[in-house]
């Protein structure tokens, strides 16, 4: 059995792809920046201590499931999100799901899923979507970019409920999304506003030294210590496992940085704002700074022959700054509005 007429396409990014494919399946079109827009995806935490694979781990967006919340809650559609303490029951709730003809978006650890081409690190927040099942075996939506063909996959269901089920940090737990209904008509002013309000917040507000704009600045100090603190080769694992993060974890480049310049930019257009679409130019200078960071980060790891890390931290300090004011100035277009 296999839900018929679900628009498989792949994305930019896994959350918002699938969310994308899953408001289409329900005659409802947008683009996954508005989606990660509208549903404050953006953020930056930096963990300074060993969080994911022996390193220090910078976040660059919020937890699976809470881009799908907030932007559902916004719009006003009909959803749901469940975790289960018991596999075997998200399992059986998974089947239900399917019986009914809806589509499951569920939260996954890739290093456990057979068909993923990529196992060399853990990473438990990669989202699909679950359409189908023929015998003991799921079909699969997997709009990840390193799947060029897209092509669906197939994955056992043993397999499956252990990719659910991590022994990780951070578990996603059977972690599972789905859409009831789309309303007719959605207020698309108000969810820009709202998201644009709430992304201020947490990058200004939060008051944790390395959470949002004071994050990036304590992220700036954290590498400017690596090699002291952690010696040469464990400072160049930490850096290898951030540039993942930011660069080829899904996330449209500079760590979501290029996806909300697109949003700013259509969120401009649609609303005919001409501060708001200078702003969106300065967010994408924003992104190529944090591209200039990686693609300085990329030679450093490859050839550091007598070379230290403050040139990048030097970077990074600027980065902060410059998210400061882009979030100072967005706080003040939210408060004329």
């Amino acid at each position: 059995m296999i839900i018929e007429n679900y628009p498989h396409k792949l994305g930019i990014h896994c959350e918002t792809g699938s969310i994308k494919n899953m408001l289409e399946f329900y005659h409802y079109e947008t683009s996954e920046f508005m989606i990660f827009g509208i549903g404050s995806g953006y953020d930056f935490i930096h963990f300074p201590f060993p969080l994911f694979n022996g390193c220090e781990t910078p976040l660059f967006r919020n937890t699976p499931g809470k881009v799908f919340k907030q932007f559902a809650k916004r719009m006003h559609i009909d959803y749901e999100i469940r975790k289960f303490a018991n596999p075997d029951k998200s399992m059986e709730a998974l089947d239900t799901l399917l019986n009914q003809n809806i589509p499951a978006g569920i939260v996954a650890e890739i290093q456990l899923l057979p068909f993923f081409p990529l196992h060399d690190r853990s990473f438990p927040a990669h989202t699909l979507v679950i359409i189908g099942k023929e015998e003991d075996e799921y079909i699969v939506s997997d709009v990840d970019w390193h799947f060029p063909d897209a092509s669906l996959h197939k994955i056992k269901a043993d397999d499956l409920k252990k990719a659910r089920y991590p022994k990780v940090a951070f578990s996603p737990k059977g972690k599972m999304m789905y859409i009831r209904s789309v309303p007719e008509k959605m207020d698309i002013e108000k969810g820009i506003i709202e998201g644009i309000k709430e992304t201020c917040h947490k990058m200004l507000d939060i008051p944790i030294p390395f959470f949002g704009v004071k994050g990036i600045y304590f992220f700036s100090k954290r590498v400017r210590i690596y090699e002291k603190k952690y010696g040469k080769r464990r400072a160049l694992d930490n850096l290898k496992w951030q540039l993942q993060l930011s660069e080829e974890a899904g996330t449209g480049g500079s760590g979501y940085r290029y996806m909300y310049a697109g949003f700013l930019k259509e969120s401009a257009e649609y609303l005919k704002d001409e501060d708001l679409l200078a702003l969106s130019v300065y967010m994408r200078d924003i992104a190529d700074k944090w591209q200039e960071f990686a693609l300085e980060a990329r030679r450093y790891y490859k050839n550091n022959e007598g070379k230290n890390m403050n040139f990048l931290a030097d970077i990074a300090y600027s980065i902060a700054e410059m998210e400061e004011k882009l979030f100072s100035d967005l706080r003040q277009w939210v408060k004329a509005k």
